[in-house]
């Protein structure tokens, strides 16, 4: 399959990533963008583990939420209990990606 291209701001980090050769690493669902963002070096926030139940791993998506997994119920009760939350945002523990994805990770 071919790759696609996860774009991580405010740190402006762009990685290729082959969805067929997922997980890259342990935490949150394979393929997740936490997942992504972990094996490349971008931090961000997960407190339980990457469990999708704390919501610390919330995120913002910019552009390419069709390339991402469904969103759950479990993960929309998730994100409901933020104050912060939006029609954008996204467990990165829980969106798995299928295609290109620009994300913001909150500071």
């Amino acid at each position: 399959m071919a790759t696609c291209k996860v774009t991580f701001l405010p740190a402006n980090v762009t990685v290729e990533v082959d969805p067929d050769d997922l997980p890259q690493r342990s935490e949150g669902e394979p393929g997740s963008l936490l997942d992504i963002a972990l094996h490349n070096a971008v931090e961000i926030q997960h407190a339980c583990g990457g469990n999708g139940v704390c919501g610390t791993c919330m995120v913002f998506i910019e552009a390419g939420m069709e390339n991402l997994s469904e969103t759950t119920e479990d993960e929309l009760d998730t994100l409901q209990r933020r104050p912060d939350n939006a029609t954008n945002s996204r467990l990165a523990c829980q969106a798995v990606v299928k295609g290109d994805v620009t994300v913001r990770v909150p500071e």
